[in-house]
């Protein structure tokens, strides 16, 4: 069973249980210190929501309950209606939007926030059904290569088909063809539907079919029916802080599919030729026959369709709801899926952060609660908040940042995760820049330690709300790389399809740096080309945004956009540090760093000294706040240990575990724990 499918059906369970760099810093007497009150005693504010889908029966005493429990808020929406008792209909029945109503309400009369969340299970878009009723041609496409079974000179459509939109000969030569025949072809490419084999059909949820992400049509009826609709019939909607929308994604790489399917396929709209020689000057005919490729060869021609399938989709989707919120007066967030594997990004979305960055509030999940799993799990748990956080820094978004926790009860394990392994995951979840959860995690889980745990990152949240990241090393997002030798395959993307050696070698590169940055006591953020463009050069560092590097490091890169690498050059030439590992561009002259680590080591002081028992475990991440500098320090240890504190000045230091603050510079940090240290005099 996949840790998806497991994800929801654990959701289903909860539905039944719950009815600068040193030369940037500020002077250290600037700024307005820490509220210590609200330090010790998180508002609503910066507490942890709580994905509440229903809210029938008693709503005091349901609220009253999350309340008791350390709860700020809710993420809810209109009673969804899917039992089979229910003979209601969803989003049809104005007693529901009456009933949200109230809760709103309700949560306002409590001081407690509240989300929407926009779908009827997930994943969102098909609004139950209502998207695609009575309008079939609305329904997500894929389109397929099939090859001549010998010479001949008619090729006629196999009937599963619904047209053919190219017929070539191997070496790309067009030949003659209608929707229905083609002459003389070595190569014809065919559309249809697509369902079997992918998450429409195989999610936890349950099947249904599913819309063109790649289609504003689509997307247009479901925000009519869902979006339009709660604007239209709740009384409430201004009080509305953010929607929620879930796992979104193109349906032409199959998902939790272990069995190998007929056909290969790649996304498709009718709009896709005409916006690929807008954005490119090239028919796109031209670069049919490299697509379906399974060569170990980087295709320059791939990395073209990729590009243009995520600018489709980012303004289908994701842009076209940012922009209905933000004519609404409501945030848009939520998060994408199987954000883990950088293999994923590509044929679930084009480009993952290309769509994150259009969030008001990026947002990741997580499906584990152990933080030995989440630094050393081949899932790759540690890098799934590392794009979200990433595309929050690079847009300047990161007043929040969302996670939904939701840790798999017990996973493979005996038992359920402990107190202190929660925290010690949450606390590496916001360092890699989160600063906002909704929670699946129930608060019978952690019984009468749930209240401490929603107080710990409280506190968080509120200390990384409004602080810019000064950890000073970029990332490159190698997403170019990853396009480039993309090759669809007949099972899963999660279920061992076939990865080339480049995209491997990508994601092993990624998964080594992050583990030996975090035990040299050093942090990083992830920038890529569309950044690296936009940003300023400025003695030796590159901004943008309010992020600032001066080392970009280039995980196993095999390409670059050509304005990148200029772009790069005048970095080096500046002062900057380009470091390449593991893998480069054939025309890269530079060298590759054997050991990235001490290199880094050796350019980058945090300006905080950190002794410890164990200092390996020991995180830290580097923050300006209030115009002082902050380091964020995280015992990820499953023991506890003593750990001493110097800075080149008088420092503060905020205990994240008992909400105490002081001078004191050695503190006894108990297993899987944090604090915030703060430059200055009050």
């Amino acid at each position: 069973m996949t840790t998806r499918l497991m994800k929801r059906l654990f959701l289903t369970f909860l539905l039944s249980a719950v009815g600068v760099t040193a030369s940037m810093a500020q002077p250290s007497g600037a700024g307005s210190p820490v509220d210590k009150d609200r330090f010790a005693h998180p508002t609503n504010a910066d507490r942890i929501y709580m994905l509440q889908h229903s809210t029938a029966g008693d709503v005091d005493a349901i609220l009253d309950r999350l309340s008791a429990a350390g709860f700020g808020g809710i993420v809810t929406n209109a009673e969804w209606h899917n039992g089979k008792s229910d003979k209601n209909f969803y989003l049809q029945n104005d007693s529901d939007f009456a009933h949200l109503d109230k809760v709103i309400a309700s949560l306002g009369e409590r001081g407690m926030g509240v989300w929407l969340y926009d779908e009827c299970g997930y994943p969102s878009a098909s609004a139950n059904g209502l998207t695609l009723l009575g309008h079939p041609e609305y329904e997500a496409r894929g389109f397929a290569e099939l090859r001549a079974e010998g010479p001949g000179t008619v090729w006629n459509r196999p009937g599963t088909f619904e047209k053919i939109i190219f017929a070539c000969k191997d070496d790309g030569t067009p030949v003659p063809f209608d929707a229905n025949h083609a002459e003389g072809a070595d190569r014809v490419y065919v559309v249809r539907p697509l369902f079997e084999g992918s998450h429409a059909q195989n999610c936890g949820w349950g099947p249904r079919h599913y819309p063109n992400l790649l289609d504003k049509a689509a997307v247009a009826s479901f925000i009519s029916c869902t979006y339009d609709k709660y604007y239209d019939k709740t009384k409430g909607f201004g009080k509305l802080e953010a929607v929620f929308t879930d796992e979104p994604s193109l349906m032409s790489g199959y998902v939790n599919c272990t069995v190998p399917m007929p056909y290969t396929f790649l996304p498709w709209t009718e709009e896709m030729p005409a916006k690929y020689l807008q954005m490119h000057g090239r028919e796109l005919w031209k670069d049919m026959p490299v697509l379906f490729s399974r060569e170990e060869r980087f295709e320059e021609g791939k990395v073209r369709f990729w590009q243009t399938v995520s600018q489709l989709m980012n303004e289908a989707y994701f842009g076209q709801i940012e922009k209905w919120c933000a004519a609404h007066g409501i945030k848009f967030s939520g998060h994408c899926l199987l954000e883990e594997g950088l293999a994923m990004h590509t044929p679930l979305y084009g480009n993952l952060v290309r769509q994150l960055k259009t969030f008001d509030y990026p947002g990741v999940d997580m499906l584990t609660g152990d933080p030995e799993a989440y630094k050393f799990s081949s899932a790759d748990y540690a890098l799934a908040p590392r794009y979200v956080g990433g595309a929050a820094r690079m847009t300047g978004k990161t007043d929040r940042v969302m996670v939904e926790i939701c840790p798999i009860q017990g996973g493979d394990r005996d038992s359920d995760f402990t107190f202190a392994e929660e925290r010690g995951t949450m606390d590496l979840i916001f360092r890699a820049g989160i600063n906002h959860i909704n929670s699946y995690l129930v608060s019978s889980r952690l019984g009468d330690d749930f209240p401490h745990y929603s107080a710990i990152f409280g506190r968080c949240a509120y200390m990384l709300r409004g602080a810019r990241w000064t950890g000073r090393i970029g990332m490159f997002y190698p997403i170019e790389t990853v396009q480039g030798y993309y090759c669809p395959e007949k099972i899963g993307v999660n279920n061992g399809a076939r990865l080339s050696e480049a995209e491997t070698l990508a994601e092993e590169t990624l998964r080594t740096l992050n583990r030996g940055l975090a035990a040299a006591q050093l942090d990083w953020t992830f920038v890529d080309s569309e950044w690296i463009g936009e940003a300023v050069l400025d003695g030796g560092s590159l901004s943008a945004n309010g992020l600032s590097v001066d080392v970009v490091v280039m995980p196993a890169v095999r390409w670059l956009p050509a304005g990148t690498r200029e772009k790069l050059r005048e970095f080096e030439n500046s002062g900057g540090l380009v470091l390449w590992v593991g893998a480069k561009p054939d025309s890269e002259a530079s060298a590759l760093c054997p050991d990235p680590v001490a290199a880094l080591r050796s350019r980058v002081d945090y300006g905080l000294r950190i002794r410890a028992d164990r200092p390996e475990s020991v995180f830290v991440g580097l923050y300006e706040k209030d115009g002082r500098k902050m380091w964020y320090v995280i015992n990820s240890s499953p023991e506890g240990q003593k750990v001493s504190l110097k800075a080149r000045g008088p420092v503060r230091v905020w205990n994240t575990f008992t909400g105490e603050n002081g001078r004191k510079t050695t503190v006894d940090m108990p297993p899987y724990s944090s604090v915030f240290v703060t430059e200055g005099k009050d």
